[in-house]
């Protein structure tokens, strides 16, 4: 846990009330003499090409799918080793939907809180 320059402040005149005049002097020396360095966040690049890119393979894939609805209807309804289309295609949909979702908020500026 860091010590911030109010807790400083603090433990300096909690030190001159016990009369430990010196070490309160001492303590308000370093937080005069220590130079903030403003930390800066790394510049995070906003995932513009992968929020079109994961867009257009949602899109053409949501179009593909309704545009050939018999098709998928057929081969999804077929039973056996074809029932695991309709699952993986479930998978398919999520993740790239996810993606998308997930970059275009990014871009967006909407993140999660950090801890």
């Amino acid at each position: 846990m860091a010590i911030t320059n109010f807790d400083k402040h603090a433990m300096a005149a909690t030190f001159a009330e016990a009369g430990e005049h010196e070490t309160a002097r001492e303590m308000l020396a370093e937080s005069k003499s220590a130079k903030k360095d403003p930390v800066t966040a790394p510049h995070a690049r906003k995932p513009y090409l992968q929020t079109v890119i994961f867009g257009i393979i949602s899109l053409s894939a949501y179009l593909y799918v309704f545009s050939n609805e018999k098709l998928v209807t057929d081969i999804f309804t077929r039973g056996g080793v074809y029932a695991a289309w309709p699952i993986g295609t479930a998978l398919f949909f999520s993740f790239i939907h996810g993606a998308f979702g997930s970059n275009l908020l990014s871009v967006l500026g909407l993140e999660a809180k950090k801890k």
